[in-house]
């Protein structure tokens, strides 16, 4: 059996930005362990939380389901959540299952 691996990092903080880059594969087993942190940064009082998906070489419907609870919890802290650099097969799976329709994607 083969452990799945996520990677979450805090890339840079300017005053009103914070961005955070997501490694691996995202999916039913590594999104419960990324969660609490995204959550924290949601909720740490930047007007922007931008996720750099660049390196997300995997993301299944747990990973797109999290995406848009950060995002609802961010918009209840005034926050404004961005999934940058989505790689094309992530922003596939994100438009057919109409998640695109709430969440702002900036694809590479």
């Amino acid at each position: 059996m083969t452990t799945t691996l996520i990677d979450l990092r805090t890339v840079a903080r300017n005053g009103a930005d914070l961005s955070v880059s997501l490694a691996g594969e995202l999916d039913l087993h590594t999104a419960g362990r990324v969660e609490p942190r995204l959550a924290e940064l949601a909720g740490s009082g930047h007007r922007n939380l931008i996720l750099d998906l660049s390196g997300l070489a995997f993301c299944d419907s747990a990973g797109i389901e999290l995406f848009l609870r950060v995002h609802l919890r961010c918009r209840a802290n005034g926050t404004r959540l961005q999934l940058c650099d989505v790689p094309p097969l992530v922003a596939k799976s994100i438009r057919v299952l109409g998640a695109d329709r709430v969440l702002r994607l900036v694809v590479t």
